[in-house]
């Protein structure tokens, strides 16, 4: 966290990836990992992860466990606008795949995306 596009290019230097600009946001986008600089700071604030990654947090929660996973496993977890944070662990937050028809109860949706992130202060 922390680095800026030229160094995180380095870093991907021969890997295939995207770029694409939101609004005060470039997000790089390599293999499962999407990359979020500031366009304020220009500085590296958040790594998502998705389909295909294979990593878990804490050795436990991974692309397609559930937030019952996560209480059974690690604990208690909150919802804020649709992202689920742990409240005992301060950067990172896991998105939900969204489910189809009506039967749709969040603590059995596969987890589609997780993300570790640094608070940006004084943006805008």
């Amino acid at each position: 966290m922390g680095c800026t596009i030229d160094e995180l290019k380095k870093q991907i230097y021969g890997k295939i990836y995207s770029i694409e600009k939101r609004m005060n946001t470039t997000v790089i986008n390599c293999e499962y990992f999407s990359f979020f600089i500031s366009e304020t700071n220009k500085e590296l604030f958040q790594i998502t992860v998705g389909a295909n990654f294979e990593g878990k947090f804490l050795d436990k929660i991974g692309i397609g466990s559930t937030l019952q996973d996560i209480e059974d496993k690690i604990g208690n977890w909150d919802e804020d606008l649709d992202v689920y944070i742990l409240p005992q662990y301060k950067g990172i937050c896991f998105e939900l795949s969204d489910g189809k028809g009506d039967d749709w109860n969040e603590k059995r949706m596969p987890i589609e995306w997780i993300s570790v992130f640094k608070e940006l202060k004084n943006v805008d």
